[in-house]
C-alpha cells in the first residue's frame, strides 16, 4: 500500500529543492548565457558546509568535547541523535545560520572561479565547472575530518523535537517551500530588472555588448555569485532532508539532472524551470515508490528514470526545441506604457 501522504511530501521535498537548483541554472545559462555544467559542486559545497557546521557547533554548543567525542564516532552520531531532539531553538537556529553561510561561501567561491574561466573561454566554461565539481567530490572522499568516502551522518533536523514524524515532514517542507518561493521571488525581479535584460543582451551578441561598453566579465561573476549562492542553500535543505550526506550523492548526474528540467520546463523561462523541476521529480519520487511495491529488482529506478526522462527530452526537442514554455516578453513598466499606447492607437 502506498503512502499517498507520504509521497506528496517526499515529492514536493524534492521539487521545492531541485526548483531552486533549476531557477538558478537558468538564470545562469538561459538568461545569461553563462554554461554551468558544474552546478552540482556549488549544491555539494553548501550541503557540506551546512552538514560540518551543524554537527560540530551541535555538540560544541551543548558542552560536548569535540576532541574526545568526534561528530563521525558511533558515540557521536548515537549523542547527535539523543540532543537534537531536546534543543529545537539550537536545531532551528543552526538551519538558519547553515542557510547564510552557504550562500554566502558557495556565491564567493562562484565568485572566484569567474576569473578563470573567463580566460578559457566561453566554449570551455562548461567543462571547466565540471572538472571543479568532479575534483572536490574525489577531494571529499579522502578528507577525513568531513568523514571521508562515509561522509557526514546524524545531522539534526530542525524539527527533530516534533514527534509525529508526518508532522515533522510537512514543517520541513514548508520551510523548503517557502525558500523555493524567496528564490522565484529574487530571479523574477533580477529578470524582469534592468539587470536581467543587460545579462540577455550578453547571452545573445557578448561583442556587440561589450562593444556597447558593457563589463562583461564582471556581470558574469555576478551571476555565479547569486547562482552559486542558491545551489549551496538547496544543499543545505538536502543535507537536512536527508539527515546525512556523503560525497557520492553529489556526482555529475545531478547537474545533468537539471539541465534534463529546464531543457524540457524551457530556456530563459522561470517557470518553466519549476514545471521541468515538477516533471522530473515526479518521475523519481513515482519510481522510488511504485518499483518496491511492484517487486521490480532486475531494472534499477535509475534507469528507468533515465529512459523516461531522456525520452521526454527527445520529444521535446523534436517538436517544441524552445521547451514546452518558450522564452517569455520582458515584464516592465516601459513594455506596458507601449502595449497601452498602441492599444490606444488601434481603438483611435
Amino acid at each position: 500500500m502506498i503512502d499517498v501522504v507520504g509521497f506528496l511530501i517526499s515529492w514536493l521535498t524534492f521539487l521545492g529543492i531541485y526548483g531552486i537548483l533549476a531557477i538558478s541554472l537558468n538564470f545562469e545559462s538561459g538568461t545569461s548565457g553563462v554554461t554551468n555544467f558544474g552546478k552540482v559542486f556549488f549544491y555539494g559545497l553548501g550541503a557540506y558546509i551546512g552538514a560540518a557546521l551543524t554537527v560540530y557547533l551541535f555538540l560544541l554548543l551543548s558542552g560536548v568535547d569535540t576532541s574526545k567525542v568526534s561528530p563521525f564516532d558511533i558515540e557521536g552520531i548515537v549523542l547527535l541523535g539523543e540532543l537534537a531532539t531536546k534543543n529545537p531553538v539550537l536545531d532551528i537556529g543552526l538551519l538558519l545560520a547553515s542557510l547564510v553561510l552557504a550562500f554566502l561561501v558557495a556565491g564567493i567561491v562562484g565568485y572566484l572561479l569567474s576569473y578563470p574561466i573567463i580566460r578559457v573561454g566561453p566554449a570551455f566554461v562548461g567543462f571547466t565547472l565540471l572538472s571543479t565539481g568532479e575534483l572536490f567530490r574525489i577531494f571529499l572522499q579522502h578528507y577525513e575530518p568531513l568523514g571521508g568516502s562515509k561522509g557526514i551522518m546524524s545531522i539534526p533536523h530542525p524539527f527533530a523535537w516534533v514527534p509525529n514524524p508526518t508532522l515533522r515532514a510537512l514543517l520541513y517542507l514548508f520551510v523548503v517551500l517557502g525558500l523555493l518561493a524567496l528564490t522565484y521571488f529574487v530571479f523574477r525581479r533580477l529578470y524582469n530588472s534592468p539587470l536581467g535584460r543587460t545579462l540577455r543582451a550578453v547571452r545573445d551578441d557578448e561583442i556587440a555588448a561589450l562593444c556597447l561598453g558593457k563589463h562583461v566579465p564582471r556581470l558574469k561573476a555576478m551571476v555565479l555569485f547569486i547562482g552559486s549562492g542558491f545551489a549551496g542553500m538547496a544543499g543545505v535543505l538536502l543535507a537536512f532532508y536527508y539527515s546525512s550526506i556523503n560525497p557520492d550523492i553529489f556526482v555529475p548526474a545531478v547537474t545533468f539532472n537539471v539541465w534534463a528540467m529546464i531543457i524540457l520546463g524551457g530556456m530563459g523561462n522561470l517557470e518553466g524551470s519549476l514545471l521541468g523541476a515538477a516533471i522530473f521529480t515526479l518521475f523519481d519520487r513515482l519510481l522510488a515508490f511504485v518499483t518496491p511495491q511492484l517487486g521490480i529488482t532486475i531494472i534499477s529506478p535509475d534507469y528507468i528514470r533515465g529512459f523516461l526522462v531522456g525520452f521526454l527530452i527527445v520529444v521535446v526537442l523534436l517538436f517544441r526545441p524552445q521547451g514546452i514554455l518558450k522564452e517569455g516578453k520582458i515584464e516592465t513598466p516601459a513594455w506596458k506604457v507601449y502595449e497601452e499606447e498602441v492599444k490606444g492607437e488601434k481603438s483611435g
